[in-house]
Protein backbone atom coordinates (compact mmCIF):
# COMPACT_ATOMS: atom_id res chain seq x y z
CA UNK A 1 0.00 0.00 0.00
CA UNK A 2 1.46 3.16 -0.93
CA UNK A 3 -0.89 6.71 -0.93
CA UNK A 4 -0.94 10.52 -0.19
CA UNK A 5 -3.50 12.22 1.14
CA UNK A 6 -4.30 15.96 3.49
CA UNK A 7 -3.60 15.72 6.82
CA UNK A 8 -6.74 17.18 7.58
CA UNK A 9 -9.22 14.30 5.44
CA UNK A 10 -6.78 11.88 7.27
CA UNK A 11 -7.10 13.28 11.02
CA UNK A 12 -10.97 13.57 10.73
CA UNK A 13 -11.68 10.08 9.47
CA UNK A 14 -9.03 8.75 11.86
CA UNK A 15 -10.13 10.87 14.78
CA UNK A 16 -13.77 9.24 13.98
CA UNK A 17 -12.76 5.53 13.80
CA UNK A 18 -10.16 5.97 16.78
CA UNK A 19 -13.05 6.47 19.31
CA UNK A 20 -14.54 3.24 18.62
CA UNK A 21 -11.56 1.50 20.13
CA UNK A 22 -10.83 0.56 23.52
CA UNK A 23 -7.76 1.49 25.67
CA UNK A 24 -8.71 -1.86 27.27
CA UNK A 25 -8.18 -5.02 25.35
CA UNK A 26 -7.66 -8.49 25.57
CA UNK A 27 -7.20 -9.26 21.58
CA UNK A 28 -4.29 -7.44 20.55
CA UNK A 29 -5.07 -6.48 17.13
CA UNK A 30 -8.72 -4.81 18.44
CA UNK A 31 -6.21 -1.98 19.42
CA UNK A 32 -5.23 -1.38 15.88
CA UNK A 33 -7.49 0.43 13.08
CA UNK A 34 -7.86 -0.87 9.11
CA UNK A 35 -6.72 0.77 6.61
CA UNK A 36 -7.88 -0.38 2.87
CA UNK A 37 -6.57 1.79 -0.43
CA UNK A 38 -8.27 1.34 -3.59
CA UNK A 39 -9.77 3.72 -6.20
CA UNK A 40 -8.18 6.86 -5.11
CA UNK A 41 -10.01 5.96 -1.50
CA UNK A 42 -8.60 4.99 1.71
CA UNK A 43 -10.81 3.20 3.66
CA UNK A 44 -10.46 3.07 7.49
CA UNK A 45 -12.43 0.68 10.31
CA UNK A 46 -12.42 0.35 13.53
CA UNK A 47 -14.35 -1.79 16.03
CA UNK A 48 -14.36 -3.50 19.53
CA UNK A 49 -16.60 -6.16 18.16
CA UNK A 50 -19.94 -4.89 19.73
CA UNK A 51 -19.60 -1.63 17.88
CA UNK A 52 -18.16 -0.61 14.42
CA UNK A 53 -17.49 1.73 12.20
CA UNK A 54 -16.00 2.43 8.41
CA UNK A 55 -15.14 6.21 7.31
CA UNK A 56 -12.97 7.60 4.11
CA UNK A 57 -10.73 9.82 3.03
CA UNK A 58 -10.07 10.93 -0.68
CA UNK A 59 -6.52 10.00 -1.68
CA UNK A 60 -4.27 9.65 -4.47
CA UNK A 61 -3.94 5.73 -4.18
CA UNK A 62 -0.11 4.60 -6.03
CA UNK A 63 -0.07 1.31 -4.97
CA UNK A 64 -3.49 -0.53 -3.12
CA UNK A 65 -3.59 -2.92 -0.48
CA UNK A 66 -4.46 -3.06 3.56
CA UNK A 67 -3.01 -3.16 7.10
CA UNK A 68 -3.40 -2.55 9.92
CA UNK A 69 -1.99 -0.12 12.80
CA UNK A 70 -2.40 1.17 16.32
CA UNK A 71 -5.27 3.53 16.30
CA UNK A 72 -3.75 5.69 18.95
CA UNK A 73 -0.18 6.07 17.91
CA UNK A 74 -1.46 6.90 14.57
CA UNK A 75 -3.67 9.50 15.98
CA UNK A 76 -1.23 11.44 17.45
CA UNK A 77 1.39 11.39 15.19
CA UNK A 78 -1.26 13.23 12.53
CA UNK A 79 -2.58 15.34 14.79
CA UNK A 80 1.44 17.05 15.54
CA UNK A 81 2.09 16.93 11.69
CA UNK A 82 2.40 19.67 10.13
CA UNK A 83 -1.46 21.17 9.22
CA UNK A 84 -0.29 22.42 5.57
CA UNK A 85 1.55 19.27 4.52
CA UNK A 86 0.56 16.13 2.76
CA UNK A 87 1.00 13.04 4.42
CA UNK A 88 2.01 9.65 2.90
CA UNK A 89 1.11 6.09 4.12
CA UNK A 90 3.48 2.76 2.74
CA UNK A 91 2.97 -0.22 4.12
CA UNK A 92 5.96 -2.72 4.55
CA UNK A 93 5.87 -6.33 5.87
CA UNK A 94 5.57 -5.18 9.48
CA UNK A 95 5.21 -2.01 9.96
CA UNK A 96 3.45 1.36 8.21
CA UNK A 97 5.67 4.23 7.54
CA UNK A 98 4.61 7.66 7.98
CA UNK A 99 5.86 10.68 5.96
CA UNK A 100 4.87 14.71 5.85
CA UNK A 101 7.38 17.20 5.04
CA UNK A 102 10.58 16.65 7.37
CA UNK A 103 9.00 14.12 9.54
CA UNK A 104 9.41 10.29 9.36
CA UNK A 105 7.72 7.43 11.22
CA UNK A 106 7.50 3.76 11.16
CA UNK A 107 4.91 2.06 13.00
CA UNK A 108 4.64 -1.72 13.93
CA UNK A 109 1.32 -3.25 11.86
CA UNK A 110 -0.48 -6.26 11.66
CA UNK A 111 -1.80 -8.08 9.11
CA UNK A 112 -5.57 -6.70 7.25
CA UNK A 113 -6.43 -10.55 7.20
CA UNK A 114 -6.65 -11.33 10.73
CA UNK A 115 -9.02 -7.90 11.30
CA UNK A 116 -12.41 -8.79 12.24
CA UNK A 117 -14.80 -8.37 9.80
CA UNK A 118 -17.45 -5.62 9.96
CA UNK A 119 -20.92 -7.35 9.29
CA UNK A 120 -24.02 -5.78 8.26
CA UNK A 121 -27.45 -7.26 8.98
CA UNK A 122 -29.81 -7.22 5.63
CA UNK A 123 -32.97 -5.60 6.24
CA UNK A 124 -34.97 -4.22 9.38
CA UNK A 125 -36.60 -0.73 9.42
CA UNK A 126 -35.19 2.18 7.44
CA UNK A 127 -35.50 5.69 8.47
CA UNK A 128 -34.73 8.77 6.91
CA UNK A 129 -33.85 12.24 9.07
CA UNK A 130 -31.80 15.15 9.40
CA UNK A 131 -28.57 14.05 11.15
CA UNK A 132 -29.54 17.50 13.47
CA UNK A 133 -33.02 16.08 14.51
CA UNK A 134 -31.10 12.78 15.44
CA UNK A 135 -28.58 14.53 17.36
CA UNK A 136 -31.15 16.62 19.78
CA UNK A 137 -32.89 13.81 20.31
CA UNK A 138 -29.76 12.27 21.39
CA UNK A 139 -28.76 15.17 23.09
CA UNK A 140 -32.21 15.48 25.00
CA UNK A 141 -32.39 12.18 26.49
CA UNK A 142 -28.54 10.34 26.65
CA UNK A 143 -28.17 11.33 30.28
CA UNK A 144 -30.72 9.80 31.84
CA UNK A 145 -28.96 6.07 30.59
CA UNK A 146 -28.66 4.23 33.86
CA UNK A 147 -24.35 2.97 34.58
CA UNK A 148 -25.93 -0.20 36.49
CA UNK A 149 -24.21 -3.31 34.38
CA UNK A 150 -26.18 -5.44 36.37
CA UNK A 151 -29.30 -3.94 34.76
CA UNK A 152 -28.10 -4.25 31.14
CA UNK A 153 -31.47 -3.16 29.51
CA UNK A 154 -31.45 0.47 31.24
CA UNK A 155 -27.50 1.26 30.17
CA UNK A 156 -28.60 1.75 26.45
CA UNK A 157 -30.98 4.04 24.84
CA UNK A 158 -34.95 2.66 23.63
CA UNK A 159 -34.98 3.26 19.80
CA UNK A 160 -38.89 2.82 19.09
CA UNK A 161 -40.84 3.45 15.89
CA UNK A 162 -44.49 2.83 16.57
CA UNK A 163 -47.38 2.34 14.38
CA UNK A 164 -48.09 6.18 13.73
CA UNK A 165 -44.72 6.33 12.67
CA UNK A 166 -43.20 8.48 15.50
CA UNK A 167 -40.04 7.90 16.15
CA UNK A 168 -39.12 7.74 20.27
CA UNK A 169 -35.79 8.09 21.79
CA UNK A 170 -36.10 6.90 25.47
CA UNK A 171 -33.52 6.28 28.37
CA UNK A 172 -34.24 5.65 32.14
CA UNK A 173 -31.85 4.83 35.23
CA UNK A 174 -35.14 3.58 37.23
CA UNK A 175 -35.06 7.55 38.85
CA UNK A 176 -35.71 9.30 36.10
CA UNK A 177 -36.81 9.02 32.66
CA UNK A 178 -35.78 10.78 29.42
CA UNK A 179 -38.48 10.88 25.87
CA UNK A 180 -38.01 12.66 22.91
CA UNK A 181 -40.12 12.20 20.03
CA UNK A 182 -40.54 13.33 16.03
CA UNK A 183 -42.87 12.17 13.90
CA UNK A 184 -41.33 10.84 10.28
CA UNK A 185 -41.89 11.77 7.11
CA UNK A 186 -42.21 8.27 5.84
CA UNK A 187 -43.79 5.27 6.77
CA UNK A 188 -41.92 2.46 8.18
CA UNK A 189 -42.56 -0.58 10.17
CA UNK A 190 -43.09 -0.45 13.90
CA UNK A 191 -39.60 -1.58 15.74
CA UNK A 192 -38.15 -1.23 18.85
CA UNK A 193 -34.52 -1.90 20.08
CA UNK A 194 -32.65 -1.24 22.71
CA UNK A 195 -28.73 0.51 21.60
CA UNK A 196 -26.04 0.50 23.97
CA UNK A 197 -24.35 3.52 25.38
CA UNK A 198 -21.35 3.73 23.43
CA UNK A 199 -23.32 3.34 20.24
CA UNK A 200 -25.15 5.93 20.96
CA UNK A 201 -22.92 8.27 21.59
CA UNK A 202 -21.23 7.72 18.18
CA UNK A 203 -24.51 7.87 16.67
CA UNK A 204 -24.77 11.46 17.89
CA UNK A 205 -21.23 12.49 16.93
CA UNK A 206 -21.75 11.18 13.43
CA UNK A 207 -24.90 13.80 13.08
CA UNK A 208 -23.37 16.52 14.85
CA UNK A 209 -20.71 16.06 11.54
CA UNK A 210 -23.71 15.60 8.81
CA UNK A 211 -25.05 18.67 7.33
CA UNK A 212 -28.11 16.60 6.09
CA UNK A 213 -29.80 13.26 6.04
CA UNK A 214 -28.89 10.47 7.46
CA UNK A 215 -30.28 7.10 7.29
CA UNK A 216 -31.11 4.78 10.22
CA UNK A 217 -31.39 1.16 9.79
CA UNK A 218 -32.90 -1.08 13.03
CA UNK A 219 -32.78 -5.16 12.72
CA UNK A 220 -33.64 -7.39 15.70
CA UNK A 221 -29.91 -7.72 16.57
CA UNK A 222 -28.09 -4.59 14.50
CA UNK A 223 -28.53 -1.06 14.22
CA UNK A 224 -26.53 0.91 11.48
CA UNK A 225 -26.29 4.26 10.23
CA UNK A 226 -25.49 5.73 7.50
CA UNK A 227 -24.16 9.15 7.61
CA UNK A 228 -22.44 11.08 4.31
CA UNK A 229 -19.77 8.22 3.95
CA UNK A 230 -19.33 6.83 6.88
CA UNK A 231 -21.05 3.68 8.13
CA UNK A 232 -21.64 2.83 12.07
CA UNK A 233 -23.14 -0.77 13.06
CA UNK A 234 -23.65 -1.84 16.61
CA UNK A 235 -25.09 -4.76 18.72
CA UNK A 236 -28.41 -4.22 20.34
CA UNK A 237 -29.07 -5.03 24.03
CA UNK A 238 -30.60 -8.69 23.86
CA UNK A 239 -33.12 -7.75 26.70
CA UNK A 240 -36.65 -6.03 27.28
CA UNK A 241 -37.32 -2.41 27.67
CA UNK A 242 -39.44 -1.51 30.85
CA UNK A 243 -43.47 -0.35 29.93
CA UNK A 244 -41.93 3.35 29.98
CA UNK A 245 -45.44 4.59 29.53
CA UNK A 246 -46.50 3.60 32.55
CA UNK A 247 -44.55 5.71 34.56
CA UNK A 248 -45.17 8.92 32.53
CA UNK A 249 -47.84 11.13 33.94
CA UNK A 250 -50.84 12.02 33.21
CA UNK A 251 -52.90 14.72 34.17
CA UNK A 252 -50.92 15.69 36.90
CA UNK A 253 -53.29 18.66 38.73
CA UNK A 254 -50.57 21.25 39.54
CA UNK A 255 -48.42 22.98 37.46
CA UNK A 256 -45.40 26.03 37.63
CA UNK A 257 -43.82 27.99 34.99
CA UNK A 258 -40.56 28.71 35.80
CA UNK A 259 -37.28 30.62 33.88
CA UNK A 260 -34.66 27.99 33.81
CA UNK A 261 -31.69 29.87 33.87
CA UNK A 262 -32.65 31.15 37.40
CA UNK A 263 -33.90 27.53 38.45
CA UNK A 264 -30.52 26.00 37.55
CA UNK A 265 -28.49 28.76 39.48
CA UNK A 266 -30.88 28.34 42.59
CA UNK A 267 -30.00 24.34 42.32
CA UNK A 268 -26.47 25.11 41.73
CA UNK A 269 -25.66 27.49 44.64
CA UNK A 270 -28.24 25.19 46.52
CA UNK A 271 -26.59 22.24 46.14
CA UNK A 272 -23.20 23.71 47.46
CA UNK A 273 -24.43 22.46 50.58
CA UNK A 274 -26.68 19.52 50.05
CA UNK A 275 -25.58 15.94 51.15
CA UNK A 276 -22.82 15.11 48.66
CA UNK A 277 -23.67 11.34 48.60
CA UNK A 278 -27.86 12.21 47.63
CA UNK A 279 -27.74 15.91 46.77
CA UNK A 280 -31.26 16.08 48.42
CA UNK A 281 -32.62 19.33 47.76
CA UNK A 282 -36.27 20.01 48.69
CA UNK A 283 -38.66 22.21 46.84
CA UNK A 284 -41.51 24.18 48.33
CA UNK A 285 -44.46 25.04 45.42
CA UNK A 286 -46.34 28.35 47.22
CA UNK A 287 -49.02 30.80 45.65
CA UNK A 288 -45.93 33.25 45.00
CA UNK A 289 -43.14 31.13 43.65
CA UNK A 290 -41.08 28.08 45.03
CA UNK A 291 -38.91 27.92 48.45
CA UNK A 292 -35.67 25.71 47.92
CA UNK A 293 -33.89 24.52 50.38
CA UNK A 294 -30.40 21.73 51.11
CA UNK A 295 -29.22 21.38 54.21
CA UNK A 296 -25.98 18.64 54.97
CA UNK A 297 -25.12 16.10 58.42
CA UNK A 298 -22.75 19.68 59.38
CA UNK A 299 -26.14 21.44 60.42
CA UNK A 300 -25.25 23.57 57.15
CA UNK A 301 -28.32 25.12 55.12
CA UNK A 302 -29.45 26.96 51.99
CA UNK A 303 -32.79 28.72 51.31
CA UNK A 304 -33.49 30.57 48.22
CA UNK A 305 -36.83 31.28 46.58
CA UNK A 306 -37.77 32.07 42.97
CA UNK A 307 -41.09 33.44 41.94
CA UNK A 308 -43.37 31.38 39.16
CA UNK A 309 -46.75 30.85 38.12
CA UNK A 310 -48.03 28.13 40.14
CA UNK A 311 -51.49 27.05 39.94
CA UNK A 312 -52.18 24.20 43.12
CA UNK A 313 -51.90 23.40 46.75
CA UNK A 314 -48.98 24.05 48.88
CA UNK A 315 -46.55 21.01 48.65
CA UNK A 316 -43.25 20.44 49.69
CA UNK A 317 -41.04 17.26 47.34
CA UNK A 318 -37.59 16.35 47.89
CA UNK A 319 -35.39 15.38 44.66
CA UNK A 320 -32.11 14.73 43.79
CA UNK A 321 -30.83 18.50 42.45
CA UNK A 322 -28.25 16.43 40.41
CA UNK A 323 -31.31 15.02 38.62
CA UNK A 324 -33.06 18.08 38.48
CA UNK A 325 -29.83 20.05 36.72
CA UNK A 326 -29.19 17.37 34.41
CA UNK A 327 -32.38 17.66 32.78
CA UNK A 328 -32.64 21.55 32.61
CA UNK A 329 -29.05 21.39 31.15
CA UNK A 330 -31.27 18.91 28.54
CA UNK A 331 -34.00 21.49 27.71
CA UNK A 332 -33.80 24.32 24.97
CA UNK A 333 -36.17 26.23 25.89
CA UNK A 334 -35.76 29.59 28.40
CA UNK A 335 -38.73 28.60 30.85
CA UNK A 336 -39.64 24.93 32.22
CA UNK A 337 -42.87 23.61 32.77
CA UNK A 338 -43.40 21.03 36.22
CA UNK A 339 -46.26 19.22 36.25
CA UNK A 340 -47.03 17.92 39.85
CA UNK A 341 -49.43 15.95 42.27
CA UNK A 342 -48.35 15.21 45.74
CA UNK A 343 -44.82 14.23 47.70
CA UNK A 344 -44.77 11.20 46.00
CA UNK A 345 -45.91 10.98 42.71
CA UNK A 346 -43.35 11.45 39.99
CA UNK A 347 -42.80 15.02 38.52
CA UNK A 348 -43.07 15.85 34.75
CA UNK A 349 -40.70 18.37 32.87
CA UNK A 350 -40.52 19.51 29.99
CA UNK A 351 -39.67 22.85 28.27
CA UNK A 352 -42.54 25.46 27.78
CA UNK A 353 -42.52 25.52 24.51
CA UNK A 354 -41.33 21.93 23.51
CA UNK A 355 -44.15 19.60 23.21
CA UNK A 356 -41.39 16.70 21.47
CA UNK A 357 -39.48 15.59 25.20
CA UNK A 358 -40.84 15.03 28.43
CA UNK A 359 -38.84 14.12 31.93
CA UNK A 360 -40.04 12.27 34.76
CA UNK A 361 -38.35 12.63 37.68
CA UNK A 362 -39.23 10.23 40.80
CA UNK A 363 -39.17 12.50 44.04
CA UNK A 364 -36.99 11.36 47.27
CA UNK A 365 -38.14 11.09 51.24
CA UNK A 366 -36.76 14.02 52.86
Amino acid sequence: MNITLSRASLLQAVQRCQSIVEKRHTIPILANILLQAENDTLHITATDLEVGIRSQAPATVSKEGSITVSARKLFDIIKELDADQDVTLESGETFVSIRSGRSRFRLASLAAGEYPALKEEQGGSAITLSGSTLSDMVAATAFAMSTDETRKYLTGSLFEVDSEHMLRLVTTDGHRLALSEVRLQQQTEAVKCIVPRKAVMEIKKLCDECQGQIELFLGERQIRLVADSNILTSKLIDARFPVYQDVIPVNNPAQAIVAKGEFDQVLRRSMIVANEFTHDVRLTFKEKGIDISAHNTEQEEAEEHISTDYNGQEVAIGFNGRYLRDTLGAIRSSAVRIELKDELSPVLVRGDDDEGSRYVIMPMRI
